[in-house]
C-alpha cells in the first residue's frame, strides 16, 4: 500500500505510464554504454488531491 504524502490515505497503484506520440511507457536503465534495463515504470494516483508517484515494482535490479 502507497500512502499519499499530503493526504495520508491510500493511493491507486499499478497504473501504467505512458508517453503521448508513438513511445509506449518509460524505463529506468543504469548509465554507461551498455544501459542494463532496470525495469518498468509504475505510478500510484491518490484520489483525493491527484498527487503522482513513480516506482519500480522490482528493485532487485538496483540493489548492491
Amino acid at each position: 500500500m502507497r500512502k499519499c504524502i499530503r493526504c495520508e490515505i491510500e493511493m491507486i497503484d499499478g497504473q501504467d505510464v505512458k508517453v503521448e506520440g508513438a513511445a509506449y511507457g518509460l524505463k529506468i536503465t543504469k548509465p554507461g554504454i551498455f544501459k542494463e534495463n532496470l525495469g518498468k515504470v509504475h505510478a500510484a494516483v491518490c484520489p483525493e488531491c491527484g498527487y503522482i508517484e513513480f516506482y519500480l515494482e522490482d528493485t532487485s535490479k538496483i540493489k548492491k
